[in-house]
């Protein structure tokens, strides 16, 4: 089992000076990562899976090759076996989305366990014809269109990694993440001549998009009588030689620039996570590996459970590969067909009607130097365990899911009935802003359905920052969540 043996420190007598009522739980989850190996052991393995999961379809292949290894079946392959009670499976969708669950006692037709998360982080991705090149100074150039939202100030001057997949014309594939360690960068300007230029700009426009440029090679400058910079045909012909890549196969690519530097740990006292991508790939590990563990300890839960895994959730889930799209429905019959036979629309709906989900996804914590934007008493703190989030959404909670008070009372009875730590949370001050989850769209399919989340401090930045100990307590929620749900 991965993190077996992980133990919680048992929580200690509230101060009865402390008036606040969640005060006994704050100190119990900080106190014990010093007591607690495991949550470093479980926190190692977090961080070797962002290193190589630098994208939503490299996480999609961590994940296959993790369940192939513990005897999962692919039923993306195979989608009519029967499953028997604690049997794994997995099916994937395009290599960018898939649904990892575990068979359970009942009937598929009561219902679903759901956790709904997503793979895909704000990145730059290329444009379809990103070469560029300036004759004057020789360096060869690659445009960027960012993909998510982000402060486009953030992403210069960092190092940067190119990743992705290109389609040759004959249909042969090239994954240049795992070819090419290759480093780009996107150049600032120098402090000493930006007060005319930069300076005058509001924050948000320090860094334009078109200004997203990154220095992609050093070639020779142009003669006086060249249009074009060298340079370019120098790059295509470093492609050529390396990946038998031609300009054409760039328009049928899937390219980003994503940062380049390892997960690191932060802080005197090792506590905090800092690293790319934990939007929201924290959520996928968190919730993926407690089905592993089911499966190697043979145990059986008593509703099927699933994660969905989404792509494409950073851009309103578009797609055929986000949460609008048909993949939830087709691997819902899926499984109604391995469980009880059945491929009827109506035991499908009746299905989903008594399926409970939760919407994981990273939630804002409080920063110490911004407190102003947030409700101090509705807002998540570092290191004081997963979040609870009735509503997104902004504006008069606009696109937001609501959840319902029975669905928020049997979540906070399940996580006090198996010692989770959890707090309230809020994104914002209202009318400060906000934003929303995939939880409306599992709400349309009539579950029930409920935001839950890690807190996370520089969101949607190249470098995000988590408590170890909340990531620990998250993975134990989800654990409790798919294997022990049922409503009262």
């Amino acid at each position: 089992m991965i993190g077996e043996n992980m133990k919680v420190a048992k929580p200690k007598k509230r101060d009865k000076a402390d008036k606040n009522p969640h005060g006994w739980k704050r100190r119990w989850v900080h106190e014990s990562v010093e007591d607690n190996e495991g949550i470093a052991d479980f926190a190692s393995g977090y961080m070797d899976f962002l290193n190589t999961s630098r994208t939503e379809r490299e996480a999609v292949e961590y994940f296959e090759s993790l369940l192939l290894a513990h005897g999962f079946r692919d039923l993306s392959r195979d989608p009519t076996p029967t499953l028997e009670p604690g049997c794994g499976f997995y099916m994937v969708n395009r290599g960018r989305e898939m649904i990892v669950g575990v068979a359970g006692e009942e009937s598929p037709e009561n219902g679903f366990n759901v956790i709904a998360t997503h793979l895909d982080s704000p990145r730059l991705d290329l444009k379809p014809l990103p070469l560029d090149g300036d004759p004057d100074t020789g360096l060869g150039l690659l445009r960027t269109h960012y993909y998510g939202g982000i402060k486009k100030y953030q992403w210069v001057n960092i190092p940067l990694s190119l990743r992705g997949r290109v389609v040759k014309g004959d249909g042969e594939i090239i994954d240049l993440g795992r070819l090419d360690d290759s480093i780009f960068t996107i150049p600032d300007l120098l402090v000493h001549l930006y007060k005319k230029t930069q300076a005058k700009r509001k924050l948000s426009d320090g860094i334009r998009g078109e200004e997203l440029v990154a220095l992609t090679y050093s070639g020779k400058l142009a003669d006086e009588d060249q249009r074009r910079s060298p340079v370019v045909g120098q790059v295509l012909d470093h492609l050529h030689e390396r990946y038998g890549i031609v300009e054409e196969d760039l328009i049928s690519s899937d390219l980003c620039l994503v940062p380049a530097y390892e997960p690191r740990e932060v802080g005197l006292d090792r506590g905090l996570l800092g690293a790319y991508g934990h939007d929201n790939r924290v959520s996928a590990f968190t919730s993926n590996i407690p089905l592993v563990d089911m499966v190697d300890e043979g145990k059986i839960p008593r509703k099927w459970c699933f994660t969905l895994n989404l792509d494409k959730e950073e851009i309103g889930s578009e797609g055929q590969t986000g949460a609008k799209s048909a993949f939830l429905e087709k691997s819902a019959y899926n499984m109604l067909e391995a469980g009880d036979g059945t491929t009827r629309r109506r035991d499908l709906i009746r299905s989903f009607g008594r399926s409970y989900a939760i919407s994981l996804d990273v939630k804002s914590a409080r920063n110490p130097l911004f407190k102003g934007v947030q409700d101090s008493t509705n807002s998540a703190r570092l290191g004081c365990g997963i979040t609870i989030t009735k509503y997104t959404g902004s504006g008069g909670k606009r696109g937001a899911n609501d959840a319902s008070a029975e669905m928020s009372g049997e979540i906070r009875r399940l996580y006090n009935s198996g010692d989770i730590v959890w707090q309230m949370q809020e994104t914002g001050k209202v009318d400060q802003g906000g934003g929303g989850t995939v939880a409306k769209f599992l709400a349309t399919r009539n579950m029930d359905v409920i935001d839950n989340g890690i807190p996370l401090l520089s969101m949607h930045s190249p470098f995000e920052i988590i408590s170890k100990t909340d990531l620990w307590m998250v993975y134990k929620a989800m654990g409790k969540f798919l294997g022990d749900f049922r409503s009262s």
